[in-house]
């Protein structure tokens, strides 16, 4: 057990916890009509303390030894983590820029999305001169996953408002790879895993590796795979065995229904010529399936760009037409998990004209709202708030929400933030980590 004030804790509150932590050990002596709070019922009072933000619940669990430990309680972990699924998210902002990487994070609520003085929360990083450079893979439950994005050889989950961080045991390693990496939760067997998806070229066998000219203009053809699932409850990596799909490197990937999904790249499946499909890795089984996706006629499949999404708790897809077709943007959610007919057409949004304008920082070059997609993906759908507006953040780390009501978009900004930033959804939790 530890205790120390909160990574997501700016100088003041630190201040404030050090001096409730001075007289903690007296108090913890004193008659319990002294601690009303304690007096309680414990049902009743998990009710209560529940229902506070993840920043104010952090600050409580480090007050003294008798909160720090019903701060650990199973019961009150996931009953705050189902108030806070049913409340607008956190965001997380992570930043590279100009050296180290930062975490920053504001919470949101729909109130609070016009008010420009709203600041983002720095975010210390306990592991920062052990792993300088990392990338996040995603956010589940109050945990993020991380990625070493400097060696490539160490990943961590970390809640980012407890502090508690799991640096993960190595892996196995192939001269030349591309790894795709993912991160869930199955409740049924209450376990986070971590996915692995190597794709390599097998250079053993009497298999000639390439040569000099085809590594020279980024020749590679990773036609093995190894699947290398993690799990947090066991603290072991094992090998699942290979995937008939080849996923795409920088694919987008969600998790829901206690399924890591992700997308494939175009290609020939079982001797087939086919488009994207959208594949899902059960986390209680590891076993890879084809999700059924939605129909986007009359476009031409292979000149559109999706990526998956959660949209009211079901899983979705946020289209691009291509631009010849308009460059308009739907977005498609399945109202019965895996049953092709159930998908939905939820939100279409038009191209406007003129193009809005976003600008991250001064000395960035802006981007029109509809930058061509086929340049890469202009932008992300990030989330539907619980006021109905949709959450986009755009490449050049633009972050704007659209109303569908009224079609208007807003550009969302909060002081502090740095100059280049990627924008994670994340539910804020208490969960802890065993070492």
């Amino acid at each position: 057990m530890r205790f120390g004030s909160s990574p997501a804790m700016d100088s003041s509150d630190e201040k404030q916890i050090k001096k409730r932590r001075s007289s903690s050990d007296d108090e913890h002596h004193q008659p319990a009509a002294r601690n009303s709070i304690q007096s309680l019922p414990q049902e009743i009072m998990a009710d209560i303390i529940s229902r506070l933000p993840i920043t104010s619940l952090v600050q409580f669990s480090f007050a003294c030894k008798s909160f720090n430990h019903f701060s650990r309680d199973p019961h009150l972990v996931n009953l705050h983590l189902s108030r806070t699924h049913d409340a607008d998210p956190c965001l997380i902002f992570h930043s590279d820029y100009p050296l180290r990487n930062q975490l920053s994070f504001v919470q949101l609520s729909g109130q609070n999305l016009d008010d420009e003085t709203q600041k983002a929360r720095r975010i210390n990083i306990p592991f920062a001169a052990s792993m300088p450079e990392f990338s996040v893979v995603g956010s589940c439950n109050g945990l993020l996953c991380l990625s070493d994005s400097l060696l490539n050889q160490s990943l961590c989950v970390y809640n980012p408002f407890t502090g508690d961080y799991k640096v993960l045991p190595r892996f196995m390693e192939f001269e030349e790879q591309q790894v795709v990496i993912g991160f869930g939760f199955h409740p049924g067997i209450k376990d986070y895993k971590v996915i692995r998806i190597v794709q390599y070229t097998n250079t053993y066998h009497g298999q000639v590796t390439p040569s000099p000219y085809r590594r020279r203009i980024g020749f590679r053809r990773y036609d093995r795979s190894d699947v290398q699932v993690f799990s947090l409850a066991r603290n072991i990596w094992r090998s699942i065995g290979k995937t008939p799909y080849q996923i795409a490197p920088k694919s987008s990937s969600v998790v829901f229904n206690g399924r890591w999904h992700c997308l494939s790249r175009l290609g020939r499946y079982h001797g087939v010529g086919r488009d994207r499909l959208i594949l899902s890795l059960d986390l209680a089984d590891e076993q890879f399936r084809e999700v059924q996706k939605p129909e986007f006629a009359p476009y031409p499949a292979r000149f559109c760009s999706y990526h998956l999404v959660v949209v009211r708790d079901c899983l979705g897809v946020a289209f691009t037409a291509p631009p010849s077709y308009g460059g308009s943007l739907e977005i498609w959610a399945m109202k019965v998990y895996d049953v092709k007919e159930s998908w939905v057409k939820e939100y279409a949004i038009a191209s406007p004209g003129p193009p809005l304008r976003l600008f991250s920082n001064q000395d960035l070059t802006p981007y029109g709202i509809w930058t061509n997609v086929r340049f890469g993906r202009a932008f992300t759908v990030l989330c539907v708030l619980k006021n109905g507006e949709i959450l986009i953040e755009y490449k050049n780390g633009g972050l704007v929400s659209y109303d569908p009501q009224t079609g208007v978009f807003k550009n969302l900004t909060f002081q502090g933030l740095p100059k280049l930033c990627k924008t994670i959804v994340h539910v804020g939790g208490l969960n802890w980590i065993d070492r």
